[in-house]
């Protein structure tokens, strides 16, 4: 199973992959947005977080939980209930 603080570090190896920031200047609560993420790399990312740990996740997780922090803490919550653990 994974943790929020391994989901928190996917999403920040793909934030810095996708726009060039730097992972270690991303901040765990600063709006994703302010990376430069748009709408069509937070489609990508919502679809990578599904195939990376087996949830189904609407496209709008990212606007919903626009922090690192936030949508690491959604996504360990649907994982969790999907394995049931």
């Amino acid at each position: 199973m994974s943790t929020e603080h391994d989901i928190a570090d996917f999403i920040t190896t793909f934030i810095a992959d996708r726009t060039g920031v730097p992972a270690h200047d991303i901040e765990l609560e600063e709006n994703l947005g302010s990376y430069g993420l748009g709408s069509m790399q937070a489609v990508d990312l919502v679809g990578s977080l599904e195939d990376r740990y087996g949830v189904s996740l609407p496209p709008a997780l990212v606007f919903q939980y626009p922090t690192v922090r936030e949508l690491s803490l959604a996504v360990a919550q649907r994982a969790a209930a999907t394995t049931g653990a």
